[in-house]
C-alpha cells in the first residue's frame, strides 16, 4: 500500500496553521507523529486534499508546570510524557497509560494530541481498500448500514485511545484553539458519542494542550490486548483518586466514547463494578468476543480498585 498523492503544507507559525485549518476544514489532515495517520492514508481510510504538518510549530511539545496546573502540549511525545518526573510521581493512571502504548520506538514518535484525537476503529472498517470493496459501504464510509452489526443503523466503531481515559479520570481540560481564540472544555466533552464522527470540535479548531490540576493522585490504568507491543486496547480502565477518596473511574475501548463514573469514597467506588458491568455493551467489531471483553472490563476495574486500597497515601 503506497501513500496517495496529496498536497503537503508545513506552516511555520500558529497563525499560519490556523489560517490553513480555517480554509480547508475537514479537507485537511494534521500530521504530528504520523503513527496513526500514515497507515490510514495508505489504506484509504482518510482522503484529505491537504496534509498540514505541525513539525515547525513552536510551543506545543512541552510539559509546563504552574502553581496550580500542569499543561501538556499536544505535540508532546508519549516518551516525553512517560519520562517526566511530575507525571510519574503525581499521575499514575496517566503514566501507566503512556507506557502501555505501542513499543518504545512508537512512543518516541507518537504524540499526546495524536493519541487523543484518533479515529474510532472497527474490524469491518479498518481494512484494505480491496477488502472493504467486497462489502456495501458502511456508515463510516458514507453508507447507510453497519457491517459489524446486522441491520445496524448507527455506527458502533470503538474509540481506542489510551490517554483519554486517564486524562478524563484526572479531570483534565482540553484547550482548543482556532482563529476565534482559545476555549477550555472538560476533556470528556471532546467526544460526540458517534462512531462515524467521534469528536465535537468546531471547524478550524485544534487541540493545543491538556490541562491538569497540579496535585498528587493515586490510581492506575489497565488494558486488555492480544499483543503487548503494538495492539490498541480491546478494553481499558483508568482510575484516579485524590487523597480524600474522591475521583473517577473511566472505561475505554468498548464504544465510541469513554464511559465516566465519579465516586466520593472507596466504598462507593467498590459498588460501581456492577453498574459498569451493566453499562458495558461491546459488540463483535474487535478481536476477542464481546462477552469476554465485557467480563474483562469488570476484571480490570476490580484489579485497579484492589490496588488502590493497598497503595500508599
Amino acid at each position: 500500500m503506497s501513500l496517495p498523492d496529496v498536497e503537503y503544507i508545513r506552516p511555520e507559525s500558529m497563525d499560519e496553521l490556523l489560517s490553513h485549518m480555517n480554509q480547508y476544514g475537514d479537507d485537511a489532515a494534521l500530521l504530528a507523529g504520523g503513527t496513526d495517520l500514515i497507515p490510514r492514508l495508505k489504506m484509504g481510510l482518510t482522503k484529505p486534499h491537504v496534509i498540514v504538518s505541525l513539525s515547525a510549530i513552536n510551543g506545543l511539545s512541552s510539559i509546563r508546570q504552574t502553581a496550580q496546573t500542569i499543561r501538556i502540549g499536544a505535540l508532546t511525545t508519549i516518551y516525553q510524557l512517560q519520562r517526566n518526573p511530575i507525571i510519574y510521581t503525581c499521575y499514575p493512571a496517566l503514566y501507566e497509560a503512556a507506557v502501555s502504548i505501542g513499543g518504545e520506538s512508537i512512543r518516541h514518535t507518537a504524540t499526546v494530541g495524536g493519541n487523543l484525537i484518533q479515529d474510532t476503529r472497527c474490524m469491518a472498517y479498518n481494512q484494505s481498500k480491496e477488502w472493504r470493496a467486497s462489502f456495501n459501504p458502511c456508515l463510516k464510509q458514507g453508507g447507510h448500514i453497519c457491517n459489524a452489526v446486522k441491520g445496524g443503523r448507527r455506527c458502533f466503531a470503538a474509540y481506542c485511545g489510551d490517554l483519554a481515559p486517564a486524562f478524563i479520570s484526572l479531570g483534565g481540560l482540553a484547550c482548543l484553539i482556532s482563529k476565534e481564540g482559545e476555549r477550555e472544555i472538560p476533556l470528556e466533552a471532546l467526544f460526540a458519542g458517534d462512531g462515524r464522527s467521534p469528536f465535537s470540535m468546531r471547524r478550524g479548531e485544534l487541540l493545543k494542550e491538556v490541562i491538569l490540576l497540579y496535585s498528587k493522585t493515586k490510581g492506575g490504568y489497565n488494558k486488555l490486548r492480544i499483543r503487548n507491543t503494538i495492539d490498541y486496547p480491546l478494553a481499558s480502565v483508568a482510575l484516579s483518586s485524590d487523597q480524600k477518596e474522591k475521583g473517577r473511574l473511566v472505561v475505554g475501548a468498548v464504544g465510541p466514547c469513554p464511559l465516566t463514573y465519579e465516586f466520593s469514597s472507596y466504598r462507593q467506588l467498590k459498588l460501581l463494578t456492577e453498574k459498569i458491568d451493566k453499562d458495558t455493551i461491546p459488540i463483535a467489531n474487535r478481536p476477542l468476543s464481546p462477552l469476554y471483553r465485557k467480563q474483562m472490563v469488570k476484571v480490570l476495574a476490580e484489579e485497579l480498585i484492589k490496588n488502590l486500597g493497598n497503595s500508599p497515601s
